[in-house]
């Protein structure tokens, strides 16, 4: 039997796909790749394709705290300018930038509730 060494993938469940694309793609930056899921849009980078939203599996409207005790992290190149720029879109801020041990960092909240951390090097 073979050991798992690395993630292979991820996926949010979430509400509203069209909301949630646009939020992804036009305010985060994210390029949009091939989903052979028609229930699902997969965002890459050069590496291939990092992680996707989909419908949901599970009743979200019931559920209070939307990914509570799971974080993602996006890595991007001007993590400064990017945190500008929310604030100037009025996107919700959990955590206001700061340096971290993994450059700057902060945290925002996605339209389905979901917090995503940002970071770049110092």
């Amino acid at each position: 039997m073979q050991n798992t060494t690395n993630l292979d993938f991820v996926s949010i469940q979430v509400l509203d796909m069209k909301k949630s694309e646009a939020f992804y793609t036009d305010i985060l930056g994210f390029k949009k790749g091939l989903a052979p899921n028609p229930h699902a849009v997969v965002f890459e980078t050069g590496a291939g394709s990092i992680f996707a939203i989909r419908t949901p599996l599970v009743d979200l409207e019931k559920i209070d705290i939307k990914g509570a005790g799971i974080s993602i992290w996006f890595k991007v190149l001007n993590p400064d300018m990017l945190y500008q720029n929310l604030q100037e879109k009025q996107i919700p801020i959990i955590q206001p930038i700061a340096d971290g041990p993994f450059g700057r960092v902060f945290t925002l909240r996605d339209p389905n509730g979901y917090a995503i951390t940002i970071h770049g090097d110092k």
